[in-house]
């Protein structure tokens, strides 16, 4: 255990899994809220956990306490985090140990998490934690295996040691990019497999989704300087296989209400919860066009989503495309 204490800013459920999953590693952990009356609507459990917060845990509004704790892990939605990176500049020292779990990019300034972040806070080392994790199964013990990627050894093995618990195993990988790409792209491809298993679509159908699919995020990450070996790892095919499988992802449940003929709108309503994938499809393929990397799945699910064809129509046209090689 660390004499000192865990800041992690955003206590929506995987936040809030994490403080959870880490309660023996730490004396003290800070869960700050993204508004002051979750400070006492939340507890004793967030309402998406089965398990309640433990007694070292404290939530917080104000981001004061980051000041005393030894690391910070930010746990918001892609599209608040440049804005949290902001608001918590003025709390850190060089001395603070900074990751994220945030999945997706920095949409409203079309970039990677990690330029985000290099752009803000000069010259610290961070790390991206990604990999298969839903929240429920971390926050009730559930073995669990993640990937930490930093440009840095020592920053990468610090918070695999983070992240060690009876239930809780990291991996560490130097390919940031590629780590950052897997966790995104994976969340458009899991629209699809939801509209598939909407539509009422079997077995076969999701395997070639998530086959075809993997080959769009190598395309993808290639071009953008990752490394393949990478996607074949915990952030890529192991994240892709379960958010494209289990109705736990509401990326996957965003694309069942898609099927059934709701627009992007009324599903996201229905989910109840942010839905990454949606975030950054259209950012996605603004860099693929950009970078002409066919990615016809993902360009499915955003013809589908802007209303442009049935998720019918969608299949059709996948199924229609010209013959080419594996």
């Amino acid at each position: 255990m660390s004499n000192k204490g865990l800041s992690i800013v955003g206590a929506g459920a995987w936040g809030s899994a994490l403080a959870i999953a880490l309660r023996d590693n730490f004396r003290e952990i800070s869960l700050h809220t993204y508004t002051e009356n979750e400070v006492s609507s939340l507890p004793p459990r967030h309402p998406a956990l089965t398990v309640n917060y433990s007694e070292n845990t404290e939530l917080t509004f104000g981001l004061e306490s980051i000041k005393k704790s030894e690391c910070v892990i930010i746990a918001v939605p892609s599209y608040g985090f440049s804005t949290t990176i902001e608001d918590i500049k003025p709390f850190l020292s060089s001395k603070h140990k900074i990751a994220w779990v945030t999945k997706g990019f920095d949409s409203p300034n079309q970039c990677f998490l990690h330029e985000s972040f290099d752009r803000t806070i000069k010259d610290h080392h961070s790390c991206v934690i990604s990999g298969p994790s839903f929240a429920l199964e971390v926050a009730n013990d559930k073995p669990t295996a993640l990937s930490v990627a930093s440009n840095d050894k020592e920053t990468r093995e610090y918070w695999a040691k983070v992240l060690r618990t009876k239930t809780l195993r990291a991996y560490t990988n130097d390919d940031v990019i590629g780590v950052e790409v897997g966790g995104t792209v994976k969340n458009i491809l899991a629209i699809a497999a939801g509209i598939s298993s909407g539509l009422g679509f079997g077995s076969n159908t999701q395997a070639a989704l998530i086959t075809r699919g993997l080959a769009e995020m190598i395309r993808f990450g290639k071009s953008l300087g990752a490394k393949e070996l990478t996607f074949n790892g915990l952030s890529g095919m192991g994240d892709l296989v379960l958010t494209c499988s289990d109705n736990l992802s509401r990326n996957r449940r965003f694309g069942v209400e898609l099927a059934k003929n709701y627009t992007a709108k009324q599903a996201a309503e229905n989910v109840g919860a942010t839905v990454e994938g949606l975030n950054t499809l259209e950012l996605v393929l603004l860099i693929a066009r950009k970078n002409k990397i066919e990615m016809p799945i993902c360009e499915q699910v955003y013809q589908v989503v802007q209303n442009n064809i049935t998720p019918k129509q969608a299949v059709i046209d996948l199924m229609s495309r010209e013959q080419t090689g594996e």
